[in-house]
């Protein structure tokens, strides 16, 4: 795929003035939270307030000229990264009038191949999120950016006299090579100054197993394309797990090619990699080590410490032998142990992996970093105190105590995304610009380089990122697009920095992976944990969705239903089911959780596969600050996480307060029978394919295009992306927790989850359900006023002009995939921020999947200004586009060679009930049973 990127020249331009206060927001009144996301109608009505500031220029500043000469301003892409956990992702982002659309996946990046997730496709929601922070606050008030400008200037002075001492800067995750060398600059300058890095998520135990292992930092990638088998001891390597977007797309490469790596997962908490998993053995984190050992023992890896039995062991043992290339992957979560056992299996079975150097600019133990900040605070040693896109006094444990030693710091800054827990504590904030609309760079999970520039403008004029207030520090205060060009210019030097700076941009690369390492374990390298103590246990976990927190703002993201548990707008205590019968728990009691003398209320959930006695503790929810969306959303489990921010502690206890208050959730929304709705198959097995039913309507001719759909529910890992994309690109609204509740949830594509089988350890299918665009469509014959059709090329279409709300349609309709709009989001979705090429609906319609028509106009116009055929592939929907292992495809059925006619020719293809004579273009193929012992 190619870009066209306008040429990129010059330092960044001078920013405007600053907004008048009597533009300024004014202050939030205290309402209700569901007033509050009624009067904001959620979704893409949080562009509002940013999308209609005209005092404000948007788009690109490049764009200035082209504005200037003409009303509308063409499309542009523009390859950039959005980082998760501090590591990248490739995209190309849209724009539409200088405004950001929609995200995409970049293919030449090799974190991406193309694919997105569900936090890159909401990216365009938080960027218009009018509870961002704008203004440069002092003690919580706004004050000119001048004022900043001169306490930085005293800072330095102080600083400079007594060599930093006193100054400590907390940051994210930094994968940046220019934030790493303004950040050694300071240091430099500032010798007694300390850097210190934090990350809820981080994972210590893999970083202390490689220097256990190899002596230096690295990680471990694997390469499910080429494994035989792939054990995973508590890592989610489809959904969460770094480079979570290739390893699904290698994983999917392999299992369509028909060498589909064996995949075993051992895990306390059931995820879509477990639920995609040959093998799934529910594991108690006291059992993970043990496992491991037992294993390793089994396989026969020499330098073992110590022993241990586990009856999966050798079952375990005997399929990764007979697997060429088989890995073992040890996720977040498991202790040093465990990882440094996979390092040893991996080396004794010549595993498929890659050993690369570690991509962050100093790898350090993030949670010691953070305990060694909190007791220098808390000792006096601390006077300064800059925290850099972090938000510890929310995130970290709560038995720290790092929000009650930073109110008594003398000087305490924050630069965030908006104003937080932490940024509530401090004297200075600073608003940080977001990602698509600041020039930065940073590297991928294997280490690629790649340069991040901005697609849009920046919403909040007083926004200074992490390179100008390190700068400023060094009384030289640098713009990002010019410290980032002099980072580049440094790399490749002078004579060949325009050419492959243009190319950067254009392909979003900005270098290759460093090559693999080639290193042998040192003696020494198997260190035995002490044992847990018996009991019930805490696990600690990052939100599907929401992660550690970061993204709860996010309207898309919280109502989007959690892919296992179907939670939306909070969290709450993941059990066995069989456990909480055991202890007369019923789905939705809550129950008053202590663990360290600390208490926090939740309902209790049963999820299918969990391991017994172990509570599983979602993070990122009960947020205090920062905005309506996401205040008040669940139970915050940092409560109860020990100081040294373990995943898993034992001494757990609860009990019942007799109330009860599920969470929010669309488990029994549009659920069909399982048994029609999934068929699966055996390895080579055929579906028997049914006879075209008899009809008393004559067939419809399509002389031209015959657009449909092929859904592949053995690719599909239930992920969500496809649905977050068809909620961008179609300017789906959310509607809030209260609607949800309800069952007025909007979502036009759903992923329904099965499980399979009663037991305590079943599997689980995902089932994306758009629209059928039915042949005969038992929607059309009861409209009473023709509002639902089809055209010409057999899509059904909805006239929205025509709907009178009667539901009549919804109400024949099998499937359940249209939506009746109950109010009216048009007036606050009618934005530049929306896709300008989706219609606006109003209230009191039905809307649905419309196979991204908008896409497929845009293809044949531009086919028809070449004066050539539209080619097969060529109309890619959003969900299609975004997922990442094409579990969809989609094109003209009249085309015998094209690749959904190629699909529904499968022996495994099959019509969702079928039976009913609907005829449905968009279709399935079944899924392919291959657990152990299939």
């Amino acid at each position: 795929m190619s870009t066209s990127l306008p040429p990129r020249h010059g330092p960044d331009p001078a920013p405007e003035p600053p907004q008048p206060a009597a533009l300024a927001p004014a202050p939030h009144n205290a309402v209700e939270r569901r007033d509050a996301l009624k009067l904001m109608g959620a979704s893409l009505a949080l562009a509002a307030v940013a999308g209609c500031d005209e005092a404000q220029e948007h788009g690109h500043p490049l764009y200035a000229p082209a504005r200037a000469a003409h009303a509308e301003v063409s499309d542009a892409e523009y390859a950039t990264v959005l980082e998760l956990d501090g590591l990248s992702r490739g995209v190309f982002v849209r724009t539409r009038n200088g405004h950001a659309v929609k995200v995409q996946g970049n293919p030449r990046h090799p974190a991406s191949l193309g694919a997105t997730d569900v936090f890159a496709e909401a990216s365009v929601l938080s960027l218009h999120d009018p509870n961002r922070s704008r203004r440069i606050r002092r003690d919580g008030r706004p004050v000119p950016p001048a004022m900043l400008d001169a306490a930085m200037e005293r800072l330095r002075a102080d600083l400079s006299a007594r060599g930093g001492q006193g100054l400590r800067i907390l940051t994210g995750p930094v994968s940046s090579p220019t934030i790493g060398r303004v950040m050694g600059a300071v240091l430099a300058a500032f010798p007694e100054a300390r850097w210190h890095q934090h990350d809820p998520l981080s994972d210590d135990a893999a970083l202390e197993a490689a220097m256990r292992a190899y002596d230096q930092p690295l990680i471990s990638v694997p390469d499910p394309g080429r494994a035989g088998a792939i054990l995973c001891i508590g890592a989610d390597l489809l959904g969460q797990a770094p480079g979570h977007l290739r390893h699904a797309r290698e994983w999917i490469n392999a299992r369509e090619a028909g060498r589909a790596p064996r995949l075993i997962v051992a895990e306390a908490t059931p995820s879509i990699t477990g639920a995609r998993a040959d093998l799934r053995i529910p594991l108690h984190p006291a059992e993970a080590e043990p496992f491991a050992r037992a294993v390793a023992a089994a396989l026969g890896v020499e330098g073992l410490a110590a022993r241990a039995e586990h009856p999966a062991a050798g079952d375990v043992a005997a399929l990764l032998r007979a697997s060429p290339g088989a890995v073992v992957v040890a996720g977040l979560g498991q202790g040093a142990a465990v990882h440094a056992l996979a390092h040893a299996m991996n080396a004794h079975l010549g595993a498929a992996r890659r050993l690369l150097p570690h991509p962050l600019v100093r790898p350090e133990p993030m949670a010691a970093s953070l305990v060694e900040l909190a007791a220098d605070m808390a000792a006096g040693r601390v006077t300064h105190l800059l925290m850099l896109g972090t938000n510890p006094a929310y995130d970290a444990p709560a038995a720290l105590g790092f929000a009650e030693a930073l109110r008594d710091l003398p000087f305490t800054l924050h630069l965030g995304f908006r104003q937080d827990e932490t940024a509530r504590l401090c004297h200075w904030h600073l608003p940080q610009p977001h990602p698509l609309e600041a020039w930065g760079d940073s590297r991928a999970f294997d280490g690629t380089p790649a340069i991040r520039q901005p697609a849009t403008a920046t919403l909040a004029e007083e926004a200074r990122g992490e390179v100008e207030l390190l700068s400023a520090l060094l009384g030289a205060p640098l713009g990002a697009y010019q410290a980032v060009q002099e980072t580049w210019r440094e790399t490749w030097g002078e004579a060949s920095f325009p050419a492959r700076w243009a190319a950067a941009l254009e392909e979003g690369l900005a270098g290759e992976a460093p090559p693999p390492l080639d290193l042998s374990l040192r003696p020494g390298w198997d260190r035995p944990s002490p044992p847990m103590p018996a009991g019930m246990a805490a696990v600690f976990a990052p939100d599907p969705h929401i992660r550690a927190g970061q993204e709860a703002h996010d309207a898309w993201l919280q109502e989007m239903p959690r892919p296992l548990t179907k939670i939306t707008w909070g969290n709450a205590a993941l059990m066995a089911p069989a456990m909480m019968v055991e202890l007369g728990l019923a789905p939705g009691d809550e129950v008053e959780l202590e663990l360290g003398g600390r208490r926090v209320l939740a309902p209790c959930w049963p999820l299918p596969g969990h391991a017994a006695g172990c509570v599983t503790l979602p993070l990122g929810s009960g947020r205090r600050a920062g905005g309506p969306v996401g205040e008040g959303r669940g139970f915050d489990a940092y409560v109860l996480r020990p100081a040294d921010g373990a995943w898993s502690a034992p001494g757990l206890s609860f009990r019942p307060t007799g109330r009860n208050r599920p969470p929010i959730t669309t488990d029994s929304h549009h659920r069909l029978d399982p048994v029609e709705a999934i068929r699966s198959v055996l390895p080579g097995e055929v579906l028997p394919q049914p006879e075209r039913d008899a009809s008393l309507y004559r067939d419809w001719p399509y002389p031209g295009h015959a657009w449909g759909m092929a859904i592949d529910i053995d690719a599909c890992i239930g992920c969500n992306a496809c649905a977050m994309a068809c909620q961008a690109e179609n300017n789906v609204p959310v509607v809030g927790p209260l609607a949800v509740q309800q069952g007025r949830e909007m979502h036009w594509l759903r992923v329904d989850r099965y499980h399979h089988g009663v037991d305590e350890n079943p599997g689980a299918s995902f089932q994306p359900v758009p629209c059928m665009h039915c042949e005969q469509a038992p929607c059309e014959p009861v409209c009473p006023v023709n509002a639902t059709l089809h055209d010409h090329e057999g899509l059904n279409l909805m006239v929205y002009p025509r709907c009178v709300g009667t539901r009549t349609c919804s109400n024949n309709c099998p499937y359940k995939v249209r939506r009746f709009n109950w109010a009216d989001h048009r007036r606050l979705l009618d934005t530049p921020a929306r896709n300008p090429d989706v219609t606006l609906r109003t209230r009191g319609v039905m809307e649905k999947c419309t196979y991204c028509i908008q896409r497929i106009t845009t293809a044949r116009s531009q086919a028809s200004t070449e004066g050539r055929p539209l080619r097969d592939g060529e109309v890619e929907t959003a969900c299609q586009r975004a997922c990442p292992t094409r579990a969809i495809t989609f094109g003209d059925i009249n085309d015998p060679d094209s690749a959904v006619s190629r699909a529904k020719r499968n022996g495994r293809h099959y019509a969702l009930l079928g039976q009913l004579g609907t005829r449905p273009r968009t279709t399935y193929l079944a899924r392919v049973r291959t657990e152990v012992g299939s």
